[in-house]
């Protein structure tokens, strides 16, 4: 009887996975719902406090913050997943090429790794991205520029624990070409541990994102977006606090809840956890 009952991890994996797949749904169905043009600059309504015609309040040109954040919501969860895919494939890529060859290729690959990763992550972002230009684009390729190297070193420890298993053996006795064995064995043997990195990876990028945008380094304006809310309302912080706190809010609940939705298929995943439940 017990062999059938269903693991609680994985419940709470399929639960978060819903509730994730949900609030992309939202993000992209949320414009319809703005109360107001979310463009629409009102100088007689300027730092409005929260009311009945304006829920969130207005910012400090007379704009709906409720009309913004629902049609940021998109821009501003929706800029992580290229990040996401596009140091995915790369670092993984290269951190198999990596550790199956070995050697020299390995040794130069690795320096590199640890060069990049020796810059403060942060610090060498925004300076990517100062060097490219303010815009979502320029930010994507900014955040990708060192976020690969988590990937590479993943991958890399997977295949060095994988390639001298007999099924690797077996793949080049029977004449198998070294791209077969690194993208038909080693790659689905190694896929389940970038995939937990990469959904954890979701909310730190969303945040990252909304960090550059604050600075004004992302989403240019009037575009709506959750981290130039931020940058618009930091001056009438203290006269008008509804101004960030909802912005802020709205990012930290999604970042919450990619950050749950992570550790659950990190529970599902991850090796170690799984054997520590059977024992």
């Amino acid at each position: 009887m017990e062999k059938h009952k269903r693991n609680p991890a994985v419940t709470r994996a399929l639960i978060w996975t819903a509730v994730v797949l949900l609030l992309f749904v939202f993000a992209v169905l949320a414009p319809r719902f703005a109360p107001h043009d979310p463009y629409a600059v009102n100088l007689r309504q300027v730092t409005q406090p929260p009311s009945r015609e304006y829920p969130f309040g207005t910012d400090y040109i007379g704009r709906c913050i409720l009309s913004r954040l629902l049609c940021g919501a998109a821009r501003s969860i929706f800029a992580a997943i290229p990040v996401v895919l596009i140091t995915m494939v790369v670092g993984t890529a290269i951190g198999i090429i990596s550790g199956y060859f070995g050697g020299t290729v390995d040794l130069l690959i690795m320096r590199f790794v640890d060069t990049v990763q020796a810059f403060p992550s942060l610090v060498f972002t925004i300076a990517v991205a100062a060097m490219l230009g303010a815009g979502m684009t320029n930010c994507i390729i900014a955040m990708s520029v060192i976020g690969w190297t988590t990937y590479a070193r993943l991958a890399r420890s997977q295949v060095l624990s994988l390639k001298e298993k007999t099924f690797v053996s077996a793949a080049k006795v029977s004449g198998m070409s070294d791209r077969w064995i690194l993208f038909h064995t080693l790659l689905p043997n190694s896929i389940s541990s970038v995939i937990v990195e990469a959904s954890m990876h979701v909310g730190n990028a969303i945040l990252s994102f909304a960090g550059l945008s604050f600075l004004g380094l992302g989403t240019m304006p009037p575009f709506p977006e959750w981290g130039n809310m931020l940058n618009d309302g930091k001056d009438t912080l203290q006269t008008a606090p509804w101004t960030v706190i909802f912005p802020g809010v709205a990012i930290l609940l999604v970042v919450m809840i990619m950050g749950m939705f992570g550790d659950s298929i990190n529970a599902v995943f991850n090796p170690r956890k799984r054997s520590d439940k059977n024992q």
